[in-house]
């Protein structure tokens, strides 16, 4: 995590905005990474750039439905931003509450079969992103946003 951007600096979209997705299950990643490129490249982000952070957005997506809504139907609202050098990716759950970034990092030197079960997920959220921050939102739910950084 780069940590060069602070979140409330860079939030200049209107959290209004975005496409809700009802009934997420793991079977609608195609369409939420669909959504998340279409918009973002049309909003003149870098290919490179949107390409990592779907890693991400596709990961956390998985975490939301897998843990937080534990395999039902949950909503997720999902949100595109795209500046001259920065790409932003909130996501927006009502699952329990959950920070990624409290969660310890995996002991990736170990064999894999020494590994505990579990972890890699926000792994790849932080290796894929520049900065990524968590907030409990007043009224409840989660708001997770990931944004990556490129040369525009």
């Amino acid at each position: 995590m780069g940590g060069l951007f602070q979140v409330s600096s860079v939030r200049v979209m209107d959290i209004e905005t975005g496409r809700v997705f009802h009934d997420v299950a793991v079977g609608d990643l195609g369409r939420i990474r669909r959504y998340v490129h279409d918009t973002a490249v049309a909003g003149g982000c870098e290919a490179e750039a949107v390409d990592e952070l779907i890693v991400a957005v596709n990961e956390a997506i998985i975490n939301i439905v897998r843990h937080g809504y534990q395999n039902e139907p949950g909503e997720i609202k999902v949100i595109v931003d795209c500046g001259p050098e920065l790409i932003a990716v909130i996501l927006l759950d009502d699952a329990p509450g959950f920070d990624p970034t409290l969660a310890p990092s995996p002991d990736t030197m170990l064999p894999l079969q020494e590994r505990p079960l579990g972890g890699m997920g926000v792994h790849m959220m932080r290796a894929f992103c520049d900065e990524l921050s968590y907030r409990r939102l007043p009224a409840g739910g989660n708001e997770l946003t990931m944004l990556k950084r490129y040369n525009g």
